[in-house]
């Protein structure tokens, strides 16, 4: 960690000496720091690049690669060794009209290839890290000079970069838009940029999708925890009636559960992503879990509960009754539709013999 300290702290200092060398130049020239700034990261490259005067070697090496097979010499370092020998007296023994014709010819060859320079990933995380760290620098500065405060929002623009959005907030700003507007600055971030990827309709697609998966995750791991703990394979837990199904049915409890968050269903109670995603991260770590009860534990607590019910201080849910309790259903005599169809039943026998009828 030491070492990994001080490599911070040399880069640190190297983008500070950078930063004010820019100011530097853009003073002394009169030019902007956005220009300077410019021109020395499209400069570096230029300070690396090879040199321009083609030699005669390289030119002769570049046709035998065209009209050679490089299989011959087999791989890595020993191609070069192998090219030396075979073709080393065929070079010296070349005129200066064919070693001028042969540099024409590559510099013709390498006027008409295309180049690229490729950018990786990773280049443009650490592009985005250290640009916003100096501009965070630049607002904490600001704010110290002037007392402006300053709220920023970061999110990527293109599903190719895995990146997580990144919220700035001066010192005396920090608590605005959760107590005064209450806005969550992570779920901001989540809209943002789903609404940058996506538009309106994403904004608010991303952050349902977000939000679904780690109430999903959650509840998988609830289910899973509690199957382990009660060594039932089929439990499940119950949030209705928690107490009755599953604490007196398997002697377990959940023990660590945070206060700011009700303990009920997640999707009645909480749809806000830090919360649920700080709650999957203490199922995860442990530090909420599936606690067996003793016997005598469970009494005790079954006991507090019921003088907890009877002062009122804990409400017992139940089913609830139906509006129709009591009354009876009347049906209406006009509507057929309602009219049930009553099988016939007959007080004498249905045929009658000729001889009853006689007597």
């Amino acid at each position: 960690r030491g070492a990994s300290q001080k490599f911070q702290n040399a880069l640190e200092d190297t983008w500070q000496a950078i930063e004010d060398a820019t100011i530097k130049i853009a003073s002394e020239h009169k030019k902007s720091v956005h220009q300077v700034q410019h021109e020395l990261h499209m400069g570096h490259s230029l300070l690396q690049s090879k040199h321009s005067k083609v030699s005669a070697w390289n030119s002769f090496i570049w046709k035998k690669g065209q009209d050679g097979n490089k299989e011959n010499y087999g791989h890595s370092k020993y191609i070069l060794e192998g090219i030396m020998k075979d073709f080393k007296d065929e070079y010296y023994s070349l005129t200066e009209e064919e070693n001028a014709n042969l540099i024409k010819e590559y510099k013709e060859y390498k006027a008409i290839k295309t180049t690229g320079q490729h950018i990786s990933t990773k280049s443009k995380i650490n592009d985005v890290t250290h640009t916003l760290k100096a501009v965070e620098n630049e607002l904490n500065s600001l704010c110290s000079r002037t007392g402006a405060e300053t709220i920023m929002y970061m999110t990527r623009g293109t599903t190719n970069l895995p990146l997580h959005g990144v919220t700035f907030a001066a010192e005396g700003v920090q608590e605005f838009m959760e107590s005064a507007m209450g806005i969550n600055n992570q779920d901001l971030v989540s809209k943002l940029e789903g609404f940058v990827i996506q538009g309106m309709p994403g904004a608010a697609k991303n952050h349902q999708q977000r939000v679904a998966k780690v109430r999903a995750l959650i509840h998988s791991k609830i289910n899973e925890a509690l199957q382990t703990t009660a060594r039932d394979p089929n439990a499940k837990m119950q949030w209705v009636q928690y107490w009755r199904n599953i604490v007196k049915r398997y002697s377990v409890i959940i023990e660590g559960w945070p206060k700011q968050i009700p303990f009920a269903n997640l999707s009645a109670v909480s749809s806000s992503l830090p919360e649920l995603e700080m709650l999957l991260r203490k199922w995860q770590s442990g530090a909420i879990y599936w606690k067996r009860l003793t016997p005598e534990e469970l009494e005790h607590m079954d006991k507090e509960r019921d003088e907890g019910i009877e002062n009122g201080a804990i409400a017992e849910k139940c089913q609830r009754v139906h509006s129709n309790k009591g009354k009876k259903s009347c049906r209406d005599a006009n509507d057929d539709t309602t009219q049930h169809q009553r099988k016939k039943v007959y007080k004498s026998t249905e045929m009658v013999s000729s001889d009853d009828e006689e007597e």
